[in-house]
């Protein structure tokens, strides 16, 4: 798996820019599951709160700056020492002798490189119960390629966050992404930082077929976090999925 997915350098911004509104969708799952393993963990954006709410999660998380966000945070949340496990590891290689009712994988399958995606969704498998749930979500289609841009401004204060996002696509498909980010307080740059990364393209069908072959069924097919069915017509994909073997 790619250890380096844009955030390496800039991990300490990681939780600025990501904002999605995820965590009541991820949290029916772990209710409803009780214990979770989260793999590609981050900053425990997702795992901390579901701890919260009661969900014992065990956490997977390559990255060294990451899991350092990660802990920083954990620190501040002594009375969740009991439902947090934080492990270095990589979707592909890791290995633990509990298997679990279901795992998450949010925000990382486009950045597993082709030639890794069986053996990472195998190791996955490995990690289930028999009729545990796999979910997670990817972008689907191809990706135009587009000059260094500004996509986001973020205003806390005094300080103003910046990033920015330029992409080429080579002929293996594979992405090559540069992201820029700047930090300024009371309008002067203090901050910049430039962090190369990669994305794989990938589409439906390809990833029925990959599910398919690492023992996997399809229960249910979302287009967003709010569970509206998954139309055509979108780009991105989230994916509830059974280890059926």
């Amino acid at each position: 798996m790619v250890v380096n997915k844009g955030y390496e350098k800039a991990a300490h911004l990681y939780d600025i820019f990501d904002n999605k509104d995820n965590i009541d969708f991820f949290y029916r799952y772990g209710k409803e599951a009780g214990l979770i393993l989260d793999i590609g963990a981050g900053t425990g954006r997702i795992a901390i709160p579901l701890a919260k709410r009661g969900v014992k999660v065990i956490c997977i998380e390559p990255s060294p700056a990451m899991r350092n966000e990660f802990s920083q945070k954990f620190k501040l949340q002594p009375d969740l020492s009991d439902k947090i496990t934080l492990i270095a590891g990589d979707v592909q290689s890791f290995k633990l002798t509990e298997t679990f009712p279901a795992a998450f994988l949010s925000g990382s399958f486009d950045h597993i490189p082709s030639n890794e995606r069986i053996a990472s969704l195998q190791n996955i498998n490995r990690h289930l119960k028999l009729e545990g749930k796999l979910i997670f979500d990817v972008y689907i289609g191809g990706m135009k390629d587009s000059p260094l841009s500004l996509i986001d401004t973020i205003k806390r204060g005094d300080y103003e966050y910046q990033r920015f996002i330029g992409t080429k696509t080579l002929p293996d498909k594979t992405i090559e992404v540069l992201l820029v980010y700047k930090t300024y307080k009371q309008g002067k740059l203090i901050e910049k930082i430039e962090q190369p990364s990669a994305a794989v393209t990938t589409s439906r069908e390809k990833v029925h077929e990959l599910l398919q072959e690492t023992g996997f069924s399809i229960k249910n097919e979302y287009g967003d976090y709010y569970f509206s069915p998954f139309k055509e017509r979108d780009s991105f994909l989230i994916i509830e999925a059974f280890k059926k073997k």
